[in-house]
């Protein structure tokens, strides 16, 4: 998986030792929560109640695989993150004590979130090692043959490096996706930047 070295944005180091959800590094659900416990390591979760079945990886392999996750520069010791689908972006985790707090819940996206101008089963062409996060995702392109999520490098792929995915699960695999996706134009590409942690909208030659 790769490291984002140049841009590092955590403040623990690449190399540090971190919890990933099982489902979650199978890509059978969504990274959606974010915790850090007094020994400040850090867990990463689907949805629903933690702890869960976790195995160990590195942190610049989740950053790599998730770029979503180098949006968490403030996340202090003890201290946890939800990803909200609604406000698309990370929420803070507190504990409420007078019990009429509207706290965000480490969930699923559901037909409640989803944007009116997405089709769920719409299939896209997406990178298998992007996928598998051996590469990171770079960018998304929209062609008259379709639209395609790649890795780092030239547009161009064959066939036997592309896999077929509803878009409902490209955006359950990369949450950060859903606004370039609402915005993409065909002849159009977005690329992510991980200096910036944004998308850049460009032109096809």
């Amino acid at each position: 998986m790769p490291a984002m070295n140049t841009h590092w944005k955590l403040s623990a180091p690449p190399e540090s030792e971190v919890h990933v959800d099982a489902d979650v590094l199978a890509m059978r659900a969504p990274l959606v929560r974010v915790h850090r416990d007094k020994a400040g390591t850090w867990s990463f979760d689907g949805p629903g109640q933690s702890p869960r079945p976790s195995k160990r990886t590195l942190l610049s392999a989740v950053v790599g695989a998730w770029p979503h996750v180098a949006a968490l520069s403030d996340l202090g010791i003890g201290a946890a993150a939800v990803w909200s689908w609604k406000q698309h972006g990370w929420a803070g985790e507190s504990a409420c004590e007078c019990g009429s707090c509207d706290q965000p819940v480490a969930a699923d996206i559901d037909r409640h979130s989803w944007p009116e101008e997405l089709q769920p089963h719409t299939i896209l062409s997406v990178e298998q090692a992007a996928l598998s996060g051996q590469t990171a995702l770079t960018d998304i392109v929209s062609t008259p043959g379709g639209v395609a999520l790649l890795g780092p490098g030239e547009h161009r792929r064959t066939a036997d490096l592309m896999t077929p995915v509803a878009l409902a699960n490209v955006i359950r695999r990369w949450p950060h996706t859903m606004q370039a996706l609402r915005m993409l134009k065909e002849g159009h590409g977005m690329r992510w930047s991980a200096e910036g942690l944004n998308w850049h909208e460009y032109a096809l030659a």
